[in-house]
């Protein structure tokens, strides 16, 4: 992760908004759940502290919380498919913020039926990109394209 100053890894501090759009609500969601894992604070009182300070829209908070809903509400059926994709990987073994964006990610995949496919997984690719190492990356697409197959959704 590039650090708590750089938290949406586009140069910009921690104070400064990330876009009023869907990939600021995904970036948003991924700030909240991971304050809640490392702070162990409610997750919706770390999602509405970042709405309010950013000033995000009424759209772009709720995108943010129904995908939050949905990683929360089937985390142990997520992380298990993810992790019999990561071969060679023990789950707990994987970088924290490899396997919430892949949470993220697969809510999206799974249970947002609006978004398609492909872009749930370009958009888990550039949050890796951003907050990640330079190769989890790779590693994240490896694992979302195999539960793709496994579950044969359509990109």
């Amino acid at each position: 992760m590039t650090g708590e100053d750089d938290f949406f890894g586009d140069g910009s501090s921690a104070d400064e908004a990330p876009p009023d759009n869907r990939h600021g609500a995904r970036q948003v969601a991924l700030q909240a759940l991971y304050s809640a894992q490392s702070a162990a604070i409610d997750i919706r009182i770390a999602l509405d502290e970042l709405c309010q300070r950013f000033a995000l829209s009424d759209e772009v908070r709720t995108f943010a919380a129904n995908l939050l809903l949905h990683a929360t509400e089937h985390a142990e059926e997520i992380d298990t498919s993810a992790a019999a994709m990561a071969k060679n990987w023990r789950w707990e073994r994987i970088a924290r913020i490899d396997r919430l964006i892949l949470r993220l990610a697969l809510a999206e995949m799974l249970y947002i039926e609006e978004i398609p496919v492909r872009v749930s997984i370009d958009e888990a690719i550039e949050l890796a990109k951003s907050y990640s190492t330079d190769k989890s990356y790779a590693f994240v697409n490896g694992v979302l394209d195999g539960v793709v197959r496994q579950k044969g959704l359509v990109v």
